[in-house]
């Protein structure tokens, strides 16, 4: 009689127990659909967001606007060699790959003609096919519209410029300066600026020329200082210099101080300076 109540007890414990090991279970389960569930609703919830929030079509930026802004400003009133070409392609691709989302991209060139001046291309970097959420995006699609939005044009607007024709003056400055004005939301920028040179650096127009001798006093004695923007406070400045030869390139130390006191004079931070040589 004692064992047929013990093993009653037993049989009603592995009940208990299982029915409790299976309300367990149930219970983790559900607590996975659930965050589960969740996760997918946030990631969709900020597609939506992203989706819905407003894109300016001629500039890619949100309406928020760009969160960084990168000019490059290229001197190819000298042609440059296909080596030099292809390191300039190379360094303005890693630029661009580098930069964030939402990042403004502007381009333009140096040119004796001041109705080439001004940005040929300034649009936002747009959300890539790799940083595609793929649980509620589609990536393939984002990446097709990044190259058919952002990057073919751009490609095509950097090969357009480097097929240019020698020029008989480099108004450096000037060009700048348009490039500048007509790079959106350029002076409002919050977040990081920067601007790349690609020149040998040897302004040649009617407000200066280095190859009449003139330097940063002859500048200053003209008025010249007087008329710089000073617009680029806070601004990182990165020369791409492309070196020159011969008996009548003009003297580096007038050249380097001139650009020293140009670039203090505007705000910006010291230049860094790079050869883009091809030897």
């Amino acid at each position: 009689m004692t064992r047929y109540r013990s093993s009653g007890r037993n049989r009603s414990s592995r009940k208990s127990r299982g029915r409790s090991k299976g309300t367990g279970n149930a219970g983790w389960i559900i607590a996975i659909c659930v965050c589960i569930a969740l996760i997918i609703g946030v990631g969709v919830g900020a597609n939506i967001l992203i989706v819905n929030s407003e894109i300016d079509e001629t500039t890619l930026c949100h309406t928020s606007g760009a969160k960084e802004t990168v000019v490059v400003l290229l001197d190819l009133t000298d042609p440059l060699s296909e080596t030099q070409q292809s390191r300039l392609k190379t360094i303005l691709g890693n630029e661009v790959d580098v930069s964030s989302e939402d990042t403004m991209i502007s381009i333009g060139v140096v040119s004796e003609n001041p109705a080439n001046w001004g940005a040929k291309f300034a649009k936002c970097k747009p959300a890539t096919g790799d940083a595609a959420n793929a649980l509620y995006e589609n990536p393939r699609m984002i990446e097709e519209q990044f190259q058919r939005e952002f990057m073919t044009p751009l490609e095509n607007t950097l090969s357009e410029m480097l097929v240019g024709i020698p020029e008989s003056r480099s108004p450096i400055m000037e060009a700048l300066q348009a490039l500048i004005s007509e790079t959106p939301s350029f002076s409002k920028q919050r977040g990081s600026r920067r601007i790349i040179v690609a020149s040998d650096m040897l302004q040649h127009s009617d407000n200066l020329s280095f190859y009449r001798g003139q330097g940063w006093d002859h500048f200053s004695k003209q008025n010249g200082a007087d008329r710089l923007a000073g617009n680029l406070t806070g601004v990182d400045i990165e020369i791409l210099r492309i070196p020159r030869s011969g008996g009548n390139v003009p003297d580096n130390k007038l050249v380097e101080n001139f650009w020293a006191r140009y670039f203090d004079k505007q705000g910006s931070r010291a230049p860094s300076v790079t050869s883009l040589g091809d030897l």
